[in-house]
């Protein structure tokens, strides 16, 4: 395995600290960060990221589609964390807020259960321009998302 099959990309501002990966058929989950809060939530057709900051700030989110497990990078990550979730129509992109389309929409393919491997770097670069008074707004693509795709049966 050398690289993904696909992938898609957006600058976005958080909202609320959150971005969103939406499926087909996304909808809010009620309470998607019950208890200490994870670097990411998911639910059928949605997966919520967690930003390190609330500032006004711009994060780069990649999605990626994987034909198996792709290999570990924790080594270059702030953090990670894998979910599973379902895809209605095998497809995602980064929405704002469900409001609008952020990127193009990717293709994993067919309807599904999907695991997404979440990886993050930049937050403590983000933090630390952020704590200075006179940091730029928006602080522009120092949080860096990476989301991997595959099928759930691999």
């Amino acid at each position: 395995m050398t690289g993904p099959l696909d992938s898609v990309e957006a600058l976005l501002p958080p909202e609320h600290g959150i971005i969103i990966i939406a499926g087909a058929a996304a909808d809010f989950l009620d309470d998607p960060f019950a208890g200490e809060v994870p670097l990411c939530s998911a639910g059928d057709d949605i997966l919520y990221l967690m930003s390190a900051s609330d500032s006004y700030h711009c994060a780069r989110v990649v999605l990626e589609s994987w034909a198996a497990t792709p290999p570990d990078d924790r080594q270059d990550a702030d953090a990670q964390q894998q979910v599973t979730l379902a895809l209605s129509d095998g497809t995602v992109h980064v929405s704002g807020m469900l409001e609008f389309q952020a990127s193009p929409i990717l293709t994993l393919g067919p309807p599904g259960r999907y695991h997404a491997q979440v990886s993050v770097t930049g937050r403590s670069q983000l933090c630390r321009i952020a704590a200075q008074p006179d940091h730029p707004i928006p602080i522009m693509d120092a949080e860096r998302f990476r989301v991997r795709f595959w099928a759930a049966d691999n």
